[in-house]
């Protein structure tokens, strides 16, 4: 199969290897001088040192969708739009996978309801989730995966061309609790590296992973996902392994944040900015988030991390949920 991967960052670029073995891959970026460096070293220096891209994956820095059966789409929910608007579409009728985790600022659609607003066909679009942290991805560390389109998709037709001996997808139908999950999630972890940055231990840590769930859940459901998708891959799978991974941005941005070091993470943690997109609309639920919120205040309020999280500990006694 042909496939393009449209992104260069660290995702992009191990999702370009792995597939590679068995598929044509095709691997592009955005910025010329950035692809110019790939093409000369084979490697991303940037996003994913270390890593050799396989000889097998064709750098590019035109496209041509004309033979492309499969694209996989490695650009950040905040720059989706503009990029994809930038890109002729009209004679590709293939699939598209979306592994971007987010709400957009200001519209707080995810990856997938972006790419159906301008314009792609909504029975095409796949979200692509799961644990997958692309420092172990581009190693073919065992890794599984959640497949998640329309109800009237068909992923039969390509799902043996993401497959490999250490990368496993599942499939689901309910795009919206994947995205959700894989979204949200990154605000957890951020809370995860704010209580660790804290001195706090592994029991804060299981502590917010749980209620993080939760919180989760609530506004999944208002959202129209389903329960069960929250207890897969894309979201307790996701939870876990971005909440206590070293490779995981999104805690290495919560410790910045005790740290007063968050301009250095701030462009790479996704969940930055889902967290200002998600508290803007918290005054119109009748439920509340107060992992988020709190998450919210350190980032973009400047208050004081230890008073905040002292804040979560006495607030009112209630029945689990």
């Amino acid at each position: 199969m042909n496939i393009l991967v449209l992104g260069a960052g660290a995702m992009g670029t191990a999702l370009a290897g792995v597939l590679s073995y068995q598929n044509s891959v095709e691997l592009w970026g955005r910025r010329p001088e950035f692809q110019k460096e790939l093409l000369k070293s084979r490697e991303n220096k940037k996003y994913l040192p270390g890593y050799s891209i396989p000889d097998k994956v064709t750098i590019v820095e035109d496209l041509d969708l004309s033979k492309t059966d499969l694209i996989i789409l490695g650009i950040p929910t905040q720059h989706l739009r503009t990029i994809l608007g930038n890109i002729n579409f009209e004679n590709f009728k293939g699939p598209i996978l979306n592994t971007a985790k987010g709400l957009e600022l200001g519209s707080m659609m995810t990856p997938c309801e972006i790419l159906k607003d301008i314009g792609l066909p909504d029975q095409n679009i796949y979200a692509f989730s799961g644990p997958t942290h692309a420092e172990e991805v581009c190693k073919n560390i065992p890794t599984s995966i959640v497949l998640a389109g329309h109800e009237s998709s068909s992923p039969e037709s390509f799902i043996e061309s993401i497959k490999g001996p250490a990368f496993r997808p599942y499939l689901c139908y309910d795009r919206m609790g994947v995205e959700l999950g894989g979204a949200l999630k990154n605000i957890i972890a951020i809370a995860c590296g704010i209580s660790e940055g804290l001195g706090y231990g592994m029991n804060t840590t299981a502590a917010i992973i749980t209620r993080g769930i939760s919180e989760i859940k609530r506004y999944g459901l208002h959202r129209g996902a389903k329960t069960e998708t929250f207890h897969g891959l894309s979201c307790l799978g996701d939870l876990v392994t971005t909440c206590c991974s070293p490779h995981s941005r999104n805690r290495s941005y919560g410790l910045s944040l005790v740290s007063n070091e968050k301009n250095s993470w701030e462009k790479l943690a996704e969940g930055a900015h889902t967290v200002k997109s998600l508290v803007s609309s918290l005054e119109s639920l009748n439920f509340d988030m107060p992992l988020s919120r709190a998450v919210y205040e350190i980032a973009w309020e400047n208050r004081d991390p230890h008073q905040v999280m002292q804040s979560l500990i006495t607030r009112p006694v209630k029945e689990e949920d």
